[in-house]
């Protein structure tokens, strides 16, 4: 079986519009040199203290694009966030996902924050791994397989059972397959609130 691609080979082979890392991951570090021919912005896109983060894009047009929209948004605001998440090429449903997610957690809504957390779902595919809502589950995965699509490349879909993370490959464009899926986490959901009822 292939071994999945990670982010920084699919920028590398230009699938992936900017790749995002800090020094405290030492596989970024290590591949840092292959970078420093793309444009890059290191001001005022950290998402926590502690560490220097790096935006690389694959050409100057990207990064202007991606400057010229942050003037607007307040450093780690949910907003930011959103931001990042389509820069990095994510769909634009699980950037706003993550983003309401965060707003949530920022203004201490803690049970609609778990309650969205428990609708969670993530993505790993072509060096993308995101995550987002159960019901925007299709959309998200068409979104990703028209992007990105490489034969032989692993789709996964990730979901918390157990208190683990469990992956179900699925083949692209098997549409069949992605409702059993997707009909997992709902049955998952709803066991969890009737445990939640007892």
């Amino acid at each position: 079986m292939k071994k999945p691609l990670v982010d920084y080979q699919t920028f590398l082979i230009g699938r992936k519009p900017a790749l995002y890392g800090n020094t405290g991951s030492p596989t970024f570090m290590k591949n840092l040199h292959l970078f420093e021919h793309y444009p890059c912005v290191t001001e005022n896109i950290d998402i926590f203290d502690g560490e220097d983060f790096y935006l690389f894009f694959q050409n100057e047009e990207l990064k202007e694009t991606f400057l010229s929209k942050l003037r607007d948004v307040k450093p780690r605001s949910p907003e930011f966030h959103r931001l990042l998440g389509v820069t990095l090429g994510y769909p634009p449903l699980a950037a706003q996902f993550f983003a309401e997610c965060h707003r949530l957690e920022e203004e201490k809504h803690i049970d609609e924050y778990e309650r969205l957390f428990k609708q969670k779902v993530f993505f790993y595919y072509s060096g993308i791994r995101c995550n987002g809502h159960v019901n925007d589950l299709v959309e998200n995965s068409v979104w990703l397989w028209e992007r990105y699509y490489i034969e032989d490349e692993p789709f996964k879909v990730g979901m918390i059972e157990d208190n683990i993370v469990r992956l179900y490959e699925v083949k692209p464009y098997d549409f069949d397959e992605l409702e059993r899926v997707k009909q997992r986490k709902l049955e998952l959901i709803s066991r969890a609130k009737e445990e939640a009822t007892v």
